[in-house]
């Protein structure tokens, strides 16, 4: 009979997805697309994937690059410590490693912002190391395929799922293993309606021979969500440039531009109450992974401005030149 391993190797070479990642062993681009697609669906993924590559195309280029212009190639995607931390760790690249990736698990954990997932995921796609790379997909499928009920989302659950599929993935080719893990949780064992009669893990799965695939994988509960209040002023002199700072490096859009703003209460936020006065423009919200951000707009001429709201002025035109975090960006799209 054959093992799970070889059920998904054969499975994934008349089955799996084509991908502009899985076409190269080049460690280099296989990092860049892993970290892109952490929080970002493939479909999206892609294109950013492309523009990255052709912006920064080698770990020299993109260590040689400024961090506004890595930040500018990342905007849109969100998370943006994963663009600092990959500049940060292409300049341990080129320095200490002299341009070369190292090709262990322990080594590639020194490297900035890369974490057992994505050094599990170099390891295997680049290097061939016998290792399962677990993401949420994975953690689906081998829940279900073991009848565990076990929550997904702690992390000893994660560590002994990890020890099972490194058992899973030791007779076969991890890398052709991982890439067919990976498509079967997406494209077949999908979150609700899983076509298992099309898997091949069907004859080996507990959840589908006592008829669990509707309950399993198991979440605990997590903490409810915060929710916090921002007025955003679109400070503008007489030829209608407006005022940006830069955030800090560091904490919530670390290095990325923005326009003033500040952090307010619900019943001010309600009353649509701005300290600074100034118009109302608009109002949106935006989703952050641990909180929700309410956010009002004011427009205020610059001569009303607070000392403290210093900044660069800009014309609208520069837009483009600066790199912005989506929440901004929605916010010019609307008032521009």
């Amino acid at each position: 009979m054959p093992s799970i391993g070889e059920r998904i190797i054969a499975w994934y070479e008349k089955q799996g997805r084509e991908l502009p990642w899985r076409e190269t062993r080049d460690p280099y681009r296989i990092w860049i697309a892993e970290v892109i697609l952490q929080q970002t669906r493939i479909e999206q993924g892609i294109k950013y994937f492309y523009r990255f590559m052709e912006r920064f195309p080698s770990v020299q280029d993109l260590a040689a690059a400024p961090q506004d212009q890595v930040l500018k190639a990342w905007e849109g995607l969100g998370y943006y410590s994963r663009a600092r931390n990959l500049h940060a760790a292409a300049k341990q690249l080129v320095g200490p490693y002299q341009g070369l990736f190292p090709q262990h698990y322990s080594e590639l954990l020194n490297l900035k912002g890369v974490g057992p997932y994505t050094a599990r995921a170099i390891g295997s796609f680049a290097f061939d190391n016998a290792t399962g790379v677990i993401d949420g997909n994975v953690l689906r499928v081998m829940s279900r395929v073991l009848g565990d009920a076990s929550p997904i989302n702690e992390q000893k659950t994660r560590k002994a799922f990890q020890q099972i599929v490194d058992e899973w993935v030791a007779d076969v080719p991890s890398r052709i293993f991982n890439f067919g893990m990976m498509d079967i949780g997406s494209t077949i064992c999908t979150p609700t309606k899983p076509a298992c009669l099309i898997c091949p893990l069907q004859v080996v799965c507990e959840a589908y021979e006592k008829g669990l695939t509707t309950t399993l994988p198991y979440k605990s509960k997590k903490l409810k969500r915060k929710t916090r209040f921002f007025h955003f002023y679109m400070l503008e002199d007489e030829a209608g440039n407006f005022v940006v700072r830069k955030r800090p490096a560091q904490g919530l859009w670390g290095g990325l531009w923005e326009i003033p703003n500040e952090e307010t209460d619900l019943q001010h936020w309600q009353d649509q109450q701005a300290v600074y006065g100034g118009s109302y423009q608009l109002g949106l919200k935006h989703v952050f992974t641990h909180f929700d951000m309410m956010l009002q707009v004011y427009r205020l001429p610059l001569a009303k401005a607070p000392e403290h709201f210093e900044g660069e002025l800009i014309p609208q035109e520069e837009i483009d030149t600066y790199a912005f975090s989506k929440a901004v960006l929605k916010i010019f799209d609307r008032i521009f």
